[in-house]
């Protein structure tokens, strides 16, 4: 069975969303962001699903830590908004997608080894993100 860990500040909305990535019928646990990467380390997730609560510096932060240390677990960076200003950086995340649950539940069974509708999966050259069909 796959395992996401969710990574935010918030434990409501942790515990909310936690449900709704239950749907992807992997094993979902959460956390908050001063113990991401510990759980990353000790859990080894297939998955890290950072939520919008986190501050966009954490996020990135925490993004980065996973890939010195688990390599091969895939990060998905959710946004509040389409609107949301966040810098989309090569190889910061491996997808990213509105906080709806229809697309979050799409974009995490994506990248545990499906397609990826509805998530950010490129960069143009300019840095504007490439929406998928």
């Amino acid at each position: 069975m796959p395992k996401i860990l969710l990574v935010g500040q918030d434990v409501r909305l942790l515990g909310t969303r936690a449900a709704v990535l239950r749907k992807t019928r992997a094993q979902v646990n959460y956390c908050l962001g001063s113990q991401a990467v510990g759980r990353v380390k000790s859990e080894r997730p297939d998955l890290v699903v950072l939520c919008h609560s986190l501050l966009e510096g954490e996020a990135e932060s925490i993004a980065d830590d996973i890939r010195k240390c688990c390599k091969t677990t895939k990060v998905l960076m959710v946004l509040s908004e389409a609107g949301t200003e966040f810098p989309l950086q090569d190889g910061k995340f491996d997808a990213i997608c509105l906080s709806r649950p229809d697309r979050l539940i799409a974009c995490a069974k994506g990248l545990l080894g499906g397609p990826l509708p509805h998530c950010v999966q490129g960069m143009k050259g300019n840095g504007e993100a490439t929406l998928a069909p």
